[in-house]
């Protein structure tokens, strides 16, 4: 009789460890899974912040984006030339959907179209268009019913000799702050004032080669306070303008006219590039 017992002791005490062990062999499992799960979703996350990081290096520009209390900072620099960036767009696109897929394990397409034809477009903060048109060398900086810009600061460097200046004709009684400082081979000019921006207030300067640069402020393709520099010579150009704070439920920051998808198990991200 003592042995049954004993044996049916053994016997629970047995199982009741396969039930532990099992019990914690399933919170190892649920845990390894919640550890797991997110990692795709993480590295989709890396991988598009890597691929803004390194479409900026290829096209440009330099871009700081300062949101103050009542008021929103663009800062750009960029470069005026001719040039077509569809080599390297194209390359970096056949190295994200072979190389980089396959070492992450993961399904990637990505459309450059957009940007081969040679205008680089960024959307900036949802709202605003700036683009560097590569073939008929020209800056655009607008937005759809105006950008409510109050300042704007333009530099511009050109190696040449300038031969003429045409002036902006300024308005004490403007609202937009205007600062445009251009260098060249005869120094540097320096135009302040103010202009309306429902008008198209235009700065030009002209070089012994036949070349000039015109910047246009205000009144450009309809909308008010946008900005538009033209040059037939290439040319280094940084501007700045101060606009209205954003809306909170915008985003920001810019994204490239282009757009990227990852496919990794449950994660599937559809997104333009940007930052």
């Amino acid at each position: 009789m003592r042995g049954f017992v004993i044996t049916i002791l053994s016997i629970g005490i047995i199982v009741m460890l396969i039930m532990l062990a099992m019990s914690l062999h399933n919170i190892q499992v649920s845990t390894e899974r919640a550890l797991i799960e997110p990692l795709p979703l993480i590295y989709a996350a890396y991988l598009l912040d890597d691929v803004a990081y390194e479409l900026n290096s290829i096209l440009g520009p330099q871009t700081v984006l300062n949101q103050k209390n009542d008021s929103m900072e663009i800062m750009i620099m960029d470069r005026i030339h001719t040039y077509n960036h569809s080599t390297e767009l194209l390359a970096y696109e056949e190295f994200l959907i072979n190389e980089v897929a396959r070492s992450t394990t993961s399904n990637i397409t990505a459309n450059f179209t957009n940007l081969t034809g040679g205008v680089i477009t960024l959307f900036i903060n949802e709202d605003y268009i700036y683009s560097n048109d590569h073939i008929d060398r020209e800056l655009l900086f607008t937005r759809a019913g105006g950008t409510g810009a109050s300042s704007y600061g333009v530099n511009f460097t050109i190696t040449a000799i300038r031969s003429n200046i045409t002036h902006m004709a300024f308005d004490e009684n403007g609202t937009i702050n205007v600062t445009i400082r251009c260098t060249d081979l005869n120094g540097t000019n320096v135009e302040q004032g103010k202009i309306f921006p429902n008008q198209a207030n235009t700065f030009k300067v002209e070089y012994l080669d036949g070349s000039s640069v015109i910047v246009t402020m205000g009144l450009v393709n309809g909308n008010n306070g946008s900005l538009k520099l033209k040059s037939g010579i290439n040319t280094d150009v940084s501007w700045a303008t101060v606009l209205p704070p954003i809306d909170a439920d915008k985003k920001m920051g810019y994204e490239y006219d282009a757009t990227i998808t990852y496919l990794q198990g449950k994660v599937a991200k559809h997104s333009r590039i940007g930052k």
